[in-house]
C-alpha cells in the first residue's frame, strides 16, 4: 500500500513539474507581448531605408532614440547615403529641432511631431499599425498588412510590416494602390529599454557633436526640380547676400515658380530659426509654408519655392522631386 501511494506521489510530483516547465517555456501570447512593448520607457532604432520618389531612388540611414518623459524625447538622424548629409529632428520640452549639422542652423517648431502620422521609423507607429491590421502568425513572428494613409504623400495605399516573436520591427514595406513598392525600411539594430540620458536631446550639445561628421552640401547645389508642372527653367543666376550664396531658378509656363536654393556659411554659434507658419510633416524631412512660400528642409539643403499660381499639394511636388540632374 505504501509503496502504491509513493508511486502515486511521484507521478503527481512529475506532473506538477512539467507543468511548471511547460509554463516557464510556453512563448507569451501577442496580447501579453503587446503589453509588455507598450510599457517601454525608452528604445533605440537603426534601419535602412529606400524612398522613391520620381523615379529616383533615395537611400537613407535612419537612427532613432526614444525616451519617455513628461512629453516624450524624440531624435531621428536620417543619413543620405548619396550626398553624404545628415539631417537630425529632435523633440523636447522645448519643441521639436530640425537640425542641419554642416550649416549650424537649427529650425524650431511646435508640432505633435513624430506621433502625428504614421512613420515607418517610427516604433509607436508601428504598433499602432499591429494592433488595428490583419496578422498573420509565421514561424518566426507575426505578418501584420492593412490599408494606411500618409498625410503628405497620396501615393501610399498600404503597408506590410514583419515583427519577430518578440515584436521587434524585421522590415516595413509600403506600396501604392497597384501594390508597387514605393518605401522599404530593414532594421538592423533595436532595443526596448535601452540606456538613453535625457541629454541625448539637447539640441545644441547634437549640433555640436555632429556638424563636422559631414560634406558640405554646397558643391551639390543647384538642384533641380523632376515635378515641373508644365514649366520650364527661364532663368538661371547666384547671389551672394551676407555670406550666403543663393542659387535663383525661375520657372515658368501653365505654373510659374520660383526656387531659391540656400548654403550658409558655418556659424560659430547655432543659428536658431523660429517657425511660426504651417507645418508639413514629412517622411524624409520637414517643409512649412508661410502665405505663398514653401521652404523645404532635407539632408542639409534649404530651398524655398514661391508663387501664387501652385497650391500646397503642387509645391510639395515639386519640392520633394529635387535632384542633382540638370532639367535645362
Amino acid at each position: 500500500m505504501n509503496k502504491k501511494i509513493m508511486i502515486s506521489g511521484i507521478a503527481v510530483i512529475i506532473v506538477i513539474i512539467a507543468g511548471v516547465v511547460f509554463f516557464k517555456l510556453k512563448t507569451p501570447s501577442l496580447k501579453t507581448t503587446l503589453k509588455e512593448v507598450k510599457e517601454c520607457t525608452s528604445y533605440t532604432l537603426e534601419s535602412s531605408m529606400e524612398l522613391l520618389e520620381n523615379d529616383e531612388l533615395k537611400s537613407y540611414q535612419v537612427n532613432v532614440t526614444y525616451l519617455k518623459k513628461e512629453k516624450n524625447y524624440f531624435k531621428v538622424e536620417l543619413y543620405d547615403k548619396s550626398l553624404n548629409q545628415s539631417q537630425i529632428i529632435v523633440k523636447n520640452d522645448e519643441g521639436v529641432f530640425v537640425l542641419t549639422p554642416t550649416l549650424n542652423q537649427a529650425f524650431k517648431f511646435q508640432s505633435d511631431w513624430p506621433l502625428n502620422s504614421p512613420k515607418p521609423y517610427i516604433y509607436q507607429s508601428l504598433i499602432d499599425f499591429l494592433e488595428k491590421g490583419e496578422v498573420e502568425k509565421v514561424k518566426d513572428g507575426y505578418l501584420v498588412e492593412g490599408k494606411i494613409t500618409y498625410e503628405n504623400d497620396d501615393r501610399v495605399a498600404s503597408q506590410e510590416i514583419k515583427f519577430d516573436k518578440d515584436l521587434k520591427p524585421v522590415y516595413v514595406n509600403v506600396y501604392d494602390k497597384d501594390k508597387a513598392e514605393i518605401m522599404k525600411l530593414k532594421t538592423s539594430k533595436f532595443q526596448l529599454n535601452a540606456k538613453v540620458n535625457e541629454n541625448e536631446f539637447k539640441a545644441e550639445d547634437i549640433m555640436k557633436n555632429s556638424k563636422n561628421q559631414y560634406a558640405n552640401v554646397s558643391s551639390s547645389l543647384p538642384l533641380y526640380p523632376v515635378a515641373l508642372l508644365g514649366s520650364t527653367l527661364q532663368k538661371e543666376e547666384v547671389s551672394q547676400i551676407n555670406d550666403q550664396t543663393n542659387h535663383i531658378l525661375q520657372f515658368s509656363g501653365k505654373k510659374s515658380f520660383t526656387l531659391v536654393e540656400t548654403t550658409m556659411s558655418k556659424n560659430e554659434n547655432m543659428n536658431i530659426e523660429e517657425v511660426s507658419g504651417e507645418v508639413i510633416d514629412l517622411v524624409d524631412g520637414f517643409a512649412y509654408k508661410e502665405g505663398n512660400q514653401m521652404t523645404y528642409v532635407s539632408s542639409g539643403v534649404v530651398c524655398s519655392l514661391y508663387s501664387n499660381e501652385l497650391n500646397q499639394k503642387e509645391m510639395l511636388s515639386v519640392l520633394s522631386s529635387m535632384q542633382s540632374a540638370s532639367v535645362k
